[in-house]
């Protein structure tokens, strides 16, 4: 039997986790992702191709500084890290992830290669300008030199002709690359050094600086433009577009996948309807043979609610058996108090009716017109004498004392009826605010006959509040465990019997209430058997064996427990701990004993 269960719910879990499986596999193509991708990837490749004008608007000179040109690469850093990340998530655990990766490097290497060449680009152009710059100062300066160095005429002439058409020629060569053009400029030049030779060393040493510009100019246009070409062959837009077809096929792929997953998750999700009409139609099957079952279990257990019912009631019987005659003395000495007093007061009421009837018979003389004096002085002459002795005899405050007396102990008569009544009470559904101190010694009335002369009784109180718990029930526990303790009292102990009760609270939510005697103990071999049902040391006859049982199932559906302590020759001490509130859902659960039977014990 244990081993199918386990099967059983390993196959549930399987086919939970199956299902699980596929759902998850239905929603894992992430579109976020993959636009975000697409979009830093058309990011990249617009950042790319504006990179590529402000590299010739620098080579041109359209721009005036290279910050354009070293600007995109925060931009294309940051992008390239966004999308190395978002592609992880993209592709992570996907197949073609492995030919994703050599498309990505591939654009890294490109795109890094790019960057080294555009630096290379910076550094050579910005030789280039510097020399383009000097060269036209360069120039005026050599022909200042001219002028004030007293070179012939004719020559400066010649020299002049020479540096304007290189300068001209050199200033076109930097805007637009010609071989002619650069022919013409190095003959030029080496005419023009040729032609300073003859100088002083100082304008020769002139003619040299501005022939080593123009050649610088030349070789850095050559450079820049090797560099400008090998930007421009570089497949920068190509490997981008060849990452974006690449992510694409792989959305589609993915896609593909999905689309297989949800015609699987479909026909799975009919197999497990399938099966959950199976186990349905099972299971309305064992509902119908549950349902009789049920039957036959409600008829048992009726049979065993009035079982117990009778159990209950017999225990009841046998504690108000044990009381019955403490309880007729109890109420029998206030009774005969009651008793002797109405004696009393009869014959002290005598003298008060004698000078009753003489006062209405004056009353009467003196309402006569025509009334005969002598009889009206003697009838009041008695009625003050019988009046001076009902005064002098204090009759009137004498009856005032016997009534007093008299309804003392009619009120006596009274809390012990009323006590019985609230102990022989059990209805579950009458709960309450409880004072478990007013419980006890309420209970310590009702066992007042079995305590005295027996046991000195000690409250120990702690001032605990109330509770809410079926007051009659908490009271038959209280009364069942002292009248235990008092016959666990041996009659013949030279020292006197001492039951203590306590009351304290255990913690905020729990009442502790503790009722501890000093008689022979609970031997070890019957101690785990007191909460027994029908379990009894005592003689046959004299016990139903079903206090404390009841006892520990009143504690229990309470939310409470009992604890014994018990140690041979010392005594016992039994702990209730009572819930402060345990009984929300008492109405909802069934009753020990019903008002029938309530009624019956209340009769009897």
């Amino acid at each position: 039997m244990k081993k199918a269960r386990i099967l059983n719910i390993t196959l549930a879990v399987a086919l939970v986790a199956g299902l699980g499986f596929l759902v998850l596999k239905t929603r894992s193509v992430d579109f976020d992702a993959h636009n975000e991708v697409i979009n830093t990837l058309r990011k990249l490749k617009q950042v790319d191709a504006e990179w590529n004008v402000d590299v010739l608007k620098s080579k041109t000179g359209f721009n005036a500084s290279y910050d354009p040109v070293a600007s995109p690469l925060p931009l294309i850093a940051s992008l390239e890290t966004g999308l190395r990340a978002t592609s992880d998530q993209l592709t992570a655990g996907s197949h073609n992830n492995a030919a994703l990766l050599p498309r990505l490097e591939a654009y890294k290497k490109t795109m890094d290669e790019k960057i080294t060449l555009i630096e290379q680009f910076k550094s050579q152009n910005s030789i280039l300008r510097n020399s383009s710059r000097f060269l036209p100062v360069a120039a005026s300066e050599m022909t200042e030199a001219w002028r004030t160095g007293g070179v012939d005429a004719k020559l400066h002439s010649e020299l002049e002709g020479t540096l304007n058409a290189i300068l001209a020629d050199t200033m076109a060569y930097n805007l637009v690359p010609d071989s002619a053009l650069r022919a013409q400029v190095e003959v030029n030049t080496e005419l023009l050094l040729q032609k300073s030779r003859a100088l002083s060393p100082e304008l020769n040493e002139r003619a040299g600086v501005f022939a080593s510009h123009t050649g610088t100019i030349l070789r850095q246009q050559e450079v820049g433009d090797k560099v400008l070409g090998k930007i421009a062959s570089l497949p920068t837009a190509k490997s981008i577009d060849e990452l974006t077809d690449g992510y694409q096929g792989e959305h589609e792929t993915l896609l593909l996948g999905q689309q297989r997953y949800q015609q699987i998750l479909v026909g799975y999700s009919v197999l497990l309807l399938l099966l959950l009409a199976y186990l349905g139609w099972t299971l309305l099957k064992s509902y119908r043979l549950l349902n009789k079952s049920n039957r036959d279990l409600e008829k048992t257990n009726y049979e065993l609610k009035e079982s117990q019912v009778y159990m209950v009631q017999a225990e009841k019987m046998s504690a108000l058996g044990q009381m019955v005659a403490g309880i007729a003395h109890e109420i029998n000495t206030p009774l005969a108090y009651v008793k002797g007093t109405l004696e009393v007061l009869n014959d002290q009421i005598s003298p008060v009716k004698a000078l009753t009837k003489l006062s209405f018979e004056f009353s009467q003389v003196m309402r006569n017109p025509n009334r005969d004096k002598d009889l009206a002085n003697r009838q009041f002459a008695k009625i003050s004498d019988l009046s001076k002795e009902v005064e002098e005899h204090e009759v009137m405050n004498e009856m005032g004392t016997l009534l007093k007396d008299g309804l003392h102990g009619i009120e006596q008569i009274s809390e012990i009826v009323q006590n019985l009544k609230n102990f022989s009470r059990l209805d579950r559904a009458k709960v309450s605010d409880f004072s478990v101190e007013e419980g006890l010694q309420s209970t310590l009335l009702l066992a007042k006959n079995l305590l005295k002369g027996r046991m000195e009784v000690k409250r120990e109180f702690g001032g605990v509040g109330k509770i809410k718990c079926s007051p009659s029930q908490i009271n038959q526990v209280f009364l069942n465990i002292i009248t235990n303790a008092v016959h666990a009292m041996p009659e013949d102990r030279a020292e006197g019997g001492v039951l203590t009760l306590r009351t304290a609270m255990e913690n905020k939510d729990t009442v502790r209430v503790e009722i501890a005697d000093n008689g022979l103990g609970i031997p070890a071999d019957v101690l785990p058997k007191i909460f027994d049902p029908f379990f009894t040391t005592k003689e046959i006859g004299k016990g139903t064996g079903m206090g404390l049982s009841i006892s520990f199932k009143i504690i229990q559906e309470h939310g409470g427990k009992i604890v014994v302590d018990t140690e041979a020759g010392l005594g016992t001490v039994f702990s209730i701990l009572l819930p402060v509130t345990s009984l929300e859902t008492q109405t909802q659960r069934p009753a020990l004993i019903d008002d029938q039977d309530e009624k019956f014990l209340l009769a009897a």
